[in-house]
């Protein structure tokens, strides 16, 4: 049943891209003919309502088409305003983010990436969760390349949380990467690597990021909650 709601969201979203790219190709010529953009606007309508009855509730994770304030008395946000088509429907819906900096009440602090010295720390930090501990040419490949989207959690002057991403463009539009993400043993339970995701995600939604892509073990399920507790789903196994 899932997979048959996620295999409908992905119906419904291909067919607003495609009205979007119809109504694109129309638009870039001169139209006066109501009657051609009537016709544009109601097939539209047909495929979303089609797709919502099938549905029959709300895609996952959408909350609100606007983002919401943080503060004390709201701990979470959007990750930005939705994009909205010519009818009011959210095309891509935001995701909940937490808006407070865990750990911050035990002194710990976060940072992007922007100095070489921190390298040794992050590479440290990793390694110690890996069974097969990644190439020095595979860190400085993410981090050197998205130093912006690495985001580190710092405690008493030493690296305790860092996730590691890239942002690229994968066929129409911009994904992201979530490469690695650590937090030292003494400091889990905290909400430091929630945090650390969230932060990601918000830095790479502000550069125009429509999707966030990771892989981890079956066997993880710490972080297959941390990440479903953010609205990640499982899309399909990968085989070694």
């Amino acid at each position: 049943e899932k997979e048959r709601k996620r295999e409908l969201i992905r119906q419904r979203i291909a067919a607003q891209k495609a009205i979007e790219e119809l109504a694109q190709s129309q638009a870039n010529r001169e139209l006066d003919n109501d009657e051609l953009e009537r016709a544009i606007e109601d097939m539209g309508r047909v495929a979303l309502q089609s797709a919502d009855r099938h549905l029959g509730e709300e895609p996952p994770n959408s909350i609100s088409v606007n983002s919401t304030q943080g503060g004390d008395g709201n701990l979470y946000e959007s990750a930005g305003e939705a994009q909205v088509d010519s009818w009011g429907d959210a095309i891509y819906p935001p995701l909940p983010l937490p808006t407070h900096e865990a750990g911050a009440q035990d002194g710990v602090t976060y940072k992007t990436f922007d100095q070489e010295e921190e390298m040794a720390a992050i590479v440290a930090l990793i390694d110690k969760d890996l069974s097969e501990p990644y190439s020095i040419l595979t860190y400085r490949y993410f981090v050197y390349n998205w130093a912006q989207h690495t985001h580190i959690a710092v405690y008493n002057g030493k690296c305790c949380g860092v996730i590691v991403c890239k942002l690229e463009q994968h066929r129409d539009y911009f994904r992201g990467y979530i490469a690695m993400l650590a937090v030292d043993e003494v400091l889990r339970g905290k909400g430091i690597g929630l945090c650390l995701v969230s932060k990601a995600i918000r830095s790479m939604r502000g550069e125009g990021c429509e999707e966030v892509v990771l892989e981890t073990e079956c066997s993880n399920t710490g972080a297959l909650n941390l990440y479903e507790k953010l609205g990640f789903f499982r899309d399909k196994r990968l085989l070694r």
